[in-house]
């Protein structure tokens, strides 16, 4: 029911952010970020309980804590990070969001190094 919800709203205001944009482009990227700040606080808030969830089940599986919450944050670096890119497409630079998908990029490997190493180290383990 959220997503209905969630897509009626950002369908409503397609409109206003299309007739804005020929006229202020600067007020409909406003309206743009305006309009995904309401639909992120709605995404984190419908997502707190499938956090516990995921949480429980990688508890459950015997999964550390540590690794889950890499897996995590590097979801939420990708999300963040097509985010702004389309950000900075809708604002008319292509050179800007190609900047932030390869900090994203970046940024997921960073997030990611100490799963990495910990599959590396457990791959070491088996052969010597």
């Amino acid at each position: 029911m959220e997503l209905v919800k969630l897509s009626a709203l950002c369908v409503a205001c397609l409109v206003p952010v299309l007739l804005l944009r020929r006229k202020t482009p600067e007020q409909a990227l406003l309206l743009t970020i305006a309009i995904l700040a309401v639909a992120l606080a709605q995404c984190l808030r419908a997502a707190a309980p499938v956090m516990e969830e995921l949480r429980a089940l990688f508890q459950r599986a015997g999964v550390e804590t540590a690794h889950a919450a890499i897996l995590l944050r590097t979801v939420a670096a990708a999300l963040v990070t097509r985010l702004c890119a389309d950000l900075c497409r809708d604002g008319g630079s292509q050179a800007l969001a190609s900047a932030v998908e390869t900090a994203g990029a970046v940024a997921a490997l960073l997030i990611a190094l100490p799963l990495l190493r910990a599959v590396v180290e457990l791959l070491l383990g088996y052969f010597t």
